[in-house]
């Protein structure tokens, strides 16, 4: 006896099929390792002959990391202020070379590749020997009076920071090309009668940016703020991940200790990226776009009525 299947229930198999291969892979490379590091973290791993030996210490590698380990400590608060530096100036950044690439422009395809570029050619081991050479930051600034006197009368962890943004300065501009693509999209697909509307009521260019355009990519703006925090964050060259790194291969410390520098990074990770969240405020509405809404809404009706 032969079974039928409708169309849509083949299709539904052929969906689950393609599905579970992400599920399986997803549980073997991701969810798995990740319980068995959160396991690891309250553990002395110790590699023998005999293989992998665990002695349970409860949180004292997390207390370790915090009152011991002065390194790891120092590296993740220069991490958290270069979030804190970084961020903004590329989101601004994107922002202001999304706007104008926005206009009408002669060449507007060679200037998107242009400053998309860097994210494909530049790799971890490219950006490490431009940082190397001294490439990536603004040629003499460091060499002038005035900047050395500021750098005397900050206090030490605003000094690093600002010579941290001198030094690294162009990276963070090459760094930009995925969310100056983003914005850019969110742009193009902003209605111009909304903005012909704000024309109408004697709003100027000013005006329709604050109240149209930046409420309009408000969501485009924390997605750009996520990705950039995780992009710093994994960046191949970030101190915190090869403190961890270094630790997880140790003799003294090992891959217990290390598992539980990753978690304490992960979780801070988190709580930043919820405080950005939360800095940028609840949602604005947009009263232009209300009365377009409104207009077609209106428009749709007599439409009725005429017919």
């Amino acid at each position: 006896m032969k079974l039928k299947m409708s169309r849509k229930a083949r299709e539904n198999m052929l969906g689950y099929a393609f599905v579970s291969i992400w599920i399986i892979g997803f549980l073997i490379f991701t969810l798995i390792p990740i319980v068995r590091t959160f396991l690891f973290s309250f553990h002395k791993i110790t590699i023998t002959a005999d293989g992998i030996r665990q002695n349970f210490i409860g949180m004292s590698n997390y207390k370790d990391a915090f009152l011991s380990d002065v390194k790891f400590v120092d590296v993740l608060i220069e991490y958290v202020g270069e979030i804190i530096l970084y961020v903004p100036i590329v989101i601004v950044f994107a922002l202001a070379i999304s706007l104008i690439l926005n206009m009408k422009l002669k060449g507007k395809g060679f200037f998107r590749t242009l400053f998309f570029l860097p994210v494909i050619i530049i790799s971890g081991p490219v950006m490490e020997e431009f940082i190397d050479q001294g490439v990536t930051s603004i040629q003499g600034v460091d060499q002038m009076s005035f900047y050395k006197d500021l750098i005397f009368a900050l206090p030490e962890i605003l000094g690093t920071l600002l010579n941290t943004l001198v030094n690294s300065f162009v990276m963070i501009l090459w760094f930009s090309g995925v969310q100056i693509l983003i914005f850019l999209s969110a742009l193009q697909k902003i209605d111009r009668p909304i903005y012909e509307a704000a024309q109408i009521d004697g709003a100027s260019r000013w005006e329709a940016f604050w109240k149209i355009t930046l409420p309009t990519m408000r969501p485009m703006i924390i997605l750009n703020i996520v990705y950039t925090i995780i992009s710093i964050s994994t960046f191949t060259l970030n101190e915190v991940i090869i403190v961890i790194q270094e630790n997880s291969f140790s003799s003294t410390t090992g891959l217990g200790y290390a598992a539980a520098l990753a978690w304490i990074y992960f979780i801070i990770l988190l709580l930043i990226i919820g405080i950005f969240m939360l800095l940028y405020g609840p949602k604005k509405e947009n009263p232009y776009g209300e009365k377009i809404k409104k207009q077609k809404r209106k428009g749709g009706r007599h439409a009725k009525v005429s017919q």
